[in-house]
């Protein structure tokens, strides 16, 4: 149930695509009396195409699929089980392929290769890159990129394969045609938008960087004056990129931490190579290309009171938050955890809101002294709305914890990592199902 009200909306979304592509393909392979072994095989090609025609749709990031799927971090997470579940499907398919009846359409040039042996081609192209994808955590992030760009070559060839080798005519413009033919096209089509198009017509801001200020060893206020206006709410993020590859090639998401009348900020923190390049070179005068903003964490509640859990940096849009309101309408606690207390920013900030706002409270969860935050330690009841930010692992658990203790509790978060952590998880679903059979069997 927690997980339906989490991603049902992308899981419909997904669902309705599978089960209209399987329809159309039992429908016309039904006309044309083939066997259940030819069902099986066009099946399994065919959601394989499924699974990548939306890996792909949803990472142009769009504000409708963001919308739909409530938020980027489903859209992440639909993108990443996807792919996982496109390799799954690829052996299920190589499991039930046959020859026997196969006509190779004779309108597809054969590209010097034998139709079957580009699938093989396309498949191990395929498996490698995902493979690699599945381990993108020990590598550096524009590492990452690249091997995303090169899925392009697995699904245009996996694509000719398909359409060249299936039982079906797939250009005849029946029903299933057009919808192979349609998905098709939106599926390279968005991988060639995030190719050749997306860093060009994704930035269409830009901003001077007018002010910096070093909040501690690892964190820093950045100020941008705009080019031109910049509408976005408070608790919502953007990619930004910088002329200077040097100190920040590719692109990379940061909280907006606050604007005033001409001027964005930013609040960045060194977790990588390219945030410790931002955080050591970064210059008064330099520009900086923003995206739209992003986030559905927009403190939007009928409930009578907030609770604001915050990680680390993850405190940054509460920060966004306050600077933008003058008043709370309704009381909000802030419970911000830190690995120590000399971690903590902006201090000052959330003091002097809390003095002149009655309805502002907030507490700092020093985990070197006080130990981590708790669920326990929260004060949640049926009118409480929470709201999240930080470490994907923290939130989960959170998450987790309160949808089991009340699960009318309102809950909103941000919490998801760009080069993924699908192996990790996979590896965390893994365990955590092997230790509820090891508690089944020794009851």
């Amino acid at each position: 149930m927690a997980f339906l009200k989490t991603y049902g909306r992308g899981l419909i979304f997904i669902v309705v695509v599978f089960v209209l592509n399987s329809y159309l393909w039992i429908t016309r392979l039904n006309q044309s009396f083939l066997n259940m072994e030819v069902l099986a095989t066009s099946l399994f090609g065919s959601w394989i195409l499924m699974a990548l025609f939306l890996t792909f749709l949803l990472s142009t990031k769009q504000r409708f699929l963001v919308k739909l799927f409530g938020g980027l971090d489903q859209v992440y997470f639909w993108h990443r089980w996807l792919a996982i579940g496109s390799l799954g499907l690829i052996f299920l398919h190589q499991t039930t392929a046959s020859d026997d009846g196969l006509i190779i359409l004779a309108r597809y040039a054969q590209l010097g290769l034998d139709v079957e042996d580009l699938g093989e081609l396309a498949r191990n192209l395929f498996i490698f890159l995902i493979v690699m994808a599945l381990l993108s955590f020990i590598f550096k992030y524009e590492h990452f990129k690249y091997i995303h760009k090169l899925m392009i070559l697995p699904y245009g060839l996996g694509l000719y394969h398909s359409f060249a080798s299936s039982w079906i005519d797939l250009l005849s413009f029946d029903a299933l045609s057009i919808f192979m033919v349609s998905t098709s096209l939106l599926g390279i089509g968005s991988s060639l938008y995030m190719l050749l198009f997306y860093q060009h017509v994704a930035f269409k801001f830009t901003g001077s960087v007018s002010e910096i200020t070093y909040l501690n060893d690892t964190m820093m206020d950045i100020k941008l004056t705009m080019k031109k206006p910049y509408k976005f709410k408070a608790g919502q993020f953007a990619f930004i990129k910088l002329d200077q590859k040097k100190i920040m090639s590719g692109t990379h998401p940061f909280t907006i931490s606050g604007s005033d009348d001409t001027s964005v900020y930013f609040t960045v923190k060194t977790l990588g190579d390219h945030t410790k390049n931002l955080y050591k070179d970064l210059k008064v005068g330099m520009k900086i290309h923003v995206s739209k903003p992003f986030g559905h964490m927009t403190f939007h509640t009928k409930k009578d009171k907030h609770v604001w859990i915050a990680g680390g940096i993850g405190v940054t849009p509460f920060i966004s938050y306050l600077r933008s309101q003058n008043t709370l309408d309704k009381p909000a606690h802030l419970y911000y955890a830190v690995r120590s207390f000399e971690d903590a920013v902006h201090i000052d900030l959330l003091t002097h809101y809390q003095k002149q706002h009655p309805n502002f409270s907030f507490d700092i969860i020093d985990s070197k002294t006080k130990g981590r935050l708790t669920l326990d330690m929260l004060a949640l009841d049926d009118h409480t709305s929470v709201s999240m930010c930080g470490p994907k692992p923290m939130i989960d658990a959170f998450v987790k914890g309160i949808r089991k203790e009340n699960n009318r509790v309102e809950i909103y978060y941000e919490a998801f990592s760009f080069t993924g952590n699908l192996m990790k998880d996979v590896f965390r679903i893994g365990l955590t199902y092997a230790k509820q059979l090891v508690k089944k069997f020794n009851t």
